[in-house]
């Protein structure tokens, strides 16, 4: 038996480590479901950014979150003494821990050993060792040790109140339900993964022309796209900043269509099963492509560069040079199949 809050309980746990970004541990969502069906009885807790943590804790996917922004893995780190009691008291109840991150010197797990996990899995999921194409693929080898080479995930559930809080800032737009809603993402974690701002304003201008209510989604880091596309743009188009993850989930669940780079919001509409739209460049979507049941992958032509630093001197970018008539046909095929299968 072990005492948390004051009370003895007989709860066994497992620990997942994964101090990702959004996109990054989204993509881990079937190893995840994979330790729930191999622990049914026991209570997830998992070692991850805060904001994404809370939301899959709100769907369910995980019992417990443990802040990266807090102290728990420079703790792990740290070894047995440098644990705080009640953390330690946690793992103690612990009967597997995992890790995708680097742990060199073996100083993580040396230290959930030392506290009796029996079973204790940490590796880079960037390892040369791991053969899996998809980083996916690469989660789920670590756990159980072969390369993989097709993964499925459901999807992501919000719950009611959450959706309610997305309906509202919406309507707070002049957004109808009974109009179809496109979320567009101009923006990503690097403005080298994004398109120019005059292809991204002609799809724009032609969801305008079709009567469809588009809504702009800027992230902290989106303040130089969202103005060039501003720019390009001969029609005014609402946008939506800096929202929290749980927020932005909420709105995007309401969402006919979504259209976005290789980014943590792309992975976001993915896995909340939005119809979804990914242009990518100069990132490879075989390694990198976004989970869910209906997304489209576009890109350019062939990136060459051969490193990142390539990447951020290279100015013609023909890896994201995809024809707007292309975006644009996807678009339209997939808010039919999406119009149809709703009014079904």
């Amino acid at each position: 038996m072990t005492k948390q809050d004051g009370r003895l309980t007989n709860e066994r746990g497992v620990l997942v480590m994964h101090p990702g970004a959004v996109g990054d541990v989204l993509l881990a969502r079937p190893s995840l479901s994979l330790i729930r069906r191999q622990f049914p009885q026991h209570r997830l807790g998992l070692l991850a950014g805060s904001a994404l943590g809370m939301l899959l804790r709100e769907g369910a996917e995980i019992d417990r979150v443990f802040p990266l922004e807090s102290h728990y893995l420079g703790e792990l780190f740290g070894g047995c003494d440098s644990l705080h009691l009640a953390f330690k008291n946690w793992l103690r109840t612990c009967d597997r821990a995992v890790g995708w991150l680097q742990d060199k010197e073996g100083a993580i797990a040396n230290t959930l050993r030392a506290l009796g996990i029996p079973r204790v899995c940490v590796q880079s999921p960037f390892s040369s060792d791991l053969k899996s194409e998809h980083q996916a693929g690469r989660y789920l080898e670590v756990l159980e040790g072969v390369p993989v080479s097709e993964v499925t995930t459901e999807p992501l559930i919000l719950s009611s109140r959450l959706r309610e809080r997305g309906r509202q800032l919406l309507q707070a737009l002049n957004w109808s339900h009974q109009q179809r809603l496109v979320i567009l993402h101009p923006g990503s974690g690097s403005i080298h993964k994004c398109l120019d701002a005059a292809r991204f304003a002609a799809v724009v201008e032609w969801l305008c022309r079709e009567g469809v209510f588009p809504v702009l989604i800027e992230g902290p880091s989106d303040g130089e796209t969202v103005a060039n596309l501003q720019q390009a743009l001969s029609v005014s188009v609402p946008i939506l900043r800096h929202m929290e993850l749980s927020t932005a989930a909420a709105v995007l669940s309401h969402a006919d269509l979504y259209l976005g780079h290789d980014s943590g919001l792309t992975h976001l509409a993915a896995a909340l099963s939005i119809p979804t739209v990914a242009c990518f460049g100069p990132t490879s979507p075989q390694r990198w492509a976004p989970l869910g049941r209906s997304v489209v992958i576009l890109g350019g032509a062939f990136c060459s560069c051969p490193n990142w630093s390539s990447v951020e001197r290279c100015r013609d970018k023909v890896c994201l040079h995809i024809s707007p008539a292309c975006i644009i046909e996807v678009c339209r095929e997939l808010l039919m199949k999406h119009t149809a299968v709703a009014d079904a």
